[in-house]
């Protein structure tokens, strides 16, 4: 397992530069910065455009130049030529190495790296040829991202039913969809996401006409164990807070504005424990050690994210068969549905990962 420091009261902190990728890169080159290349002449006639018509009139009420996918194999990136810009965006895991874009180990937090990939791939394939250097490009939208192993996809669930829960000063769960949870989605400056990632690699692999890397079943299954957390920095923040080149910008910054985001929610996290005697008394009157453990646990999930977040988290049938173990064990229906929500501190413990290894040997 990749290594971790421990805080002075035993709590896990994930040495966050161990395990950090870029997994999003939107970046555009425009004219004003290289009027000189030749390529925006023969770049003139390619792509498509989106209109839109008013149905009464016939006139044109909107129309914009269309994103376009540039593939090969299992690589591909999104690209769209305006007369005078031309934007490149897209995973940098997916033209690098194998296109894996879960752990994208050969890409890290290096930002010039990943998008001197990305225009290197994309130059090969637009009939323009080469492309100005990395340097003349400007970087308005990237994605830190980091995974993080649990026992299961049943526990990745209540950390999400978690982190549902997770609101106050700067953090408004805005909206979710299935296994995601978003955080101010529509802000300018910078937004957060979470969600399990063995479910939305399933739904990438049964989208018509994906060309990405072709993930095993034991791989998609592992992944089933991973919660994926990502901080996205958009376009006012690089306007309105870098004050320098992009490719200055080194990665302790973005690991800094990752931790800053996320911090409180997994960097010093308290857990609560249930007290040994409890688990004892629910070991006692279950039928196996395994499922006095497990109910143990269940109260101890009650305890952190409430009654009915835990609920939710877990199948109907593991829910009452619980339940019934907790009864046995002394609790009342109203200790039950009574269940503490704690503080924001007080999250599911999450164990960083960098490579699918790390998953194997759990």
């Amino acid at each position: 397992m990749p290594s971790a420091r421990t805080c002075n009261t035993g709590h896990f902190v994930p040495q966050w530069e161990l395990f950090m990728i870029l997994d999003w890169v939107t970046c555009r080159l425009e004219r004003t910065d290289c009027p000189d290349w030749g390529g925006w002449n023969v770049l003139s006639t390619w792509g498509e455009r989106i209109v839109r018509y008013c149905p009464k009139t016939g006139k044109i009420i909107w129309e914009t130049d269309a994103w376009e996918s540039v593939r090969s194999d299992s690589h591909q990136i999104a690209v769209r030529v305006c007369p005078d810009v031309l934007w490149v965006q897209g995973s940098p895991g997916r033209v690098v190495g194998d296109g894996d874009a879960v752990f994208s180990e050969s890409v890290g937090l290096d930002l010039l790296g990943a998008v001197m990939a990305m225009i290197s791939f994309v130059s090969t394939r637009l009939p323009c040829g080469m492309l100005p250097e990395a340097r003349l490009w400007r970087v308005s939208k990237i994605d830190v991202t980091e995974n993080y192993m649990m026992s299961s996809l049943a526990d990745v669930r209540v950390a999400l039913a978690t982190l549902r829960g997770t609101e106050g000063g700067r953090y408004r769960v805005s909206q979710q969809a299935g296994d995601t949870v978003y955080w101010s989605h529509r802000s300018r400056l910078r937004s957060g996401k979470a969600y399990a990632k063995g479910p939305h690699l399933r739904h990438l692999m049964r989208k018509k006409g994906y060309t990405g890397r072709q993930y095993s079943e034991i791989e998609i299954e592992n992944a089933d164990k991973l919660v994926r957390l990502e901080l996205s920095l958009k376009s006012q923040w690089w306007r309105d807070r870098v004050g320098v080149p992009w490719w200055k910008l080194s990665k302790q910054r973005f690991i800094d504005e990752y931790e800053e985001f996320f911090g409180r929610m997994i960097g010093k996290g308290e857990i609560e424990m249930v007290s040994t005697d409890w688990v004892d008394k629910c070991i006692e009157v279950a039928e196996t050690e395994g499922r006095g453990r497990a109910a143990a646990r269940t109260w101890a999930v009650i305890q952190s994210i409430g009654w009915q977040a835990a609920r939710e988290s877990m199948p109907k049938s593991t829910w009452y068969r619980h339940l019934k173990i907790l009864r046995d064990a002394g609790l009342s229906d109203s200790d039950v549905s009574a269940g503490r929500v704690v503080g924001l501190r007080r999250i599911v413990n999450m164990q960083a990962v960098t490579t699918w290894k790390d998953l194997n040997v759990a």
